[in-house]
């Protein structure tokens, strides 16, 4: 995986989060769109060829006449590719799809429009991700790193729409927090090949 783009994504997400910190934030363009970022996209389809690359040595592997688990290396080799078929198909799909776009007063999702009166708040969620609010419903979800999402702050601030999100990290912090999150993960695949092997020898 590039690290430089994993580090571009944090340092949006810090700077979405400073603004969310900040009161007076400035005033927003008229018109802008929000959208998932190149660096989403290109992350999105790297997952997809590392799953590929994996697939491909299981696949290789579990075909050999003296491998054990045979099955199960073949299951598990096409369930990786049709996961990544979806990692390609879903990094098309944001690549050229609007979450939603401002104009003024108003802000448009999935064709219908809204006024900002109707916004009731832009409300924190797992995952570095908002969802916008109205009438105690979610009518879109982004994550920070997306195109548009600071420009969506300055907007909420200029019509006091309330952003009630207590995951404002800056960048050090949200790095720190993935970079735990990874170790767990590998500890728990690490621990899972370990139980793998140990059966396959009962």
């Amino acid at each position: 995986m590039d690290n430089s783009n994993n580090n571009k994504l944090l340092e949006k997400i810090g700077a979405v989060n400073k603004l969310i910190e900040t009161f007076d934030v400035g005033e927003p363009p008229y018109s802008f769109k929000l959208r998932c970022c190149a660096e989403t996209v290109t992350q999105t389809r790297q997952i997809g060829f590392c799953t590929i690359g994996c697939a491909a040595v299981v696949l290789v592997r579990s075909m050999r006449p003296s491998a054990s688990l045979q099955t199960s290396g073949l299951v598990l080799a096409f369930i990786a590719i049709f996961f990544a078929i979806y990692c390609m198909i879903y990094a098309s799909k944001i690549e050229k799809t609007d979450i939603a776009e401002v104009n003024g007063d108003s802000i448009t999702v999935k064709g219908r429009t809204y006024n900002y009166s109707e916004i009731s708040e832009i409300k924190g969620a797992s995952l570095n991700n908002l969802k916008i609010m109205s009438s105690g419903g979610k009518i879109a979800a982004l994550n920070k790193s997306c195109d548009g999402c600071g420009d969506l702050i300055r907007w909420a601030r200029q019509h006091n729409i309330p952003i009630n999100d207590d995951n404002t990290r800056d960048f050090e912090g949200i790095k720190q927090r993935n970079v735990l999150i990874t170790a767990v993960l590998t500890i728990s695949c690490v621990i899972i090949a370990f139980l793998i092997v140990f059966l396959k020898r009962m």
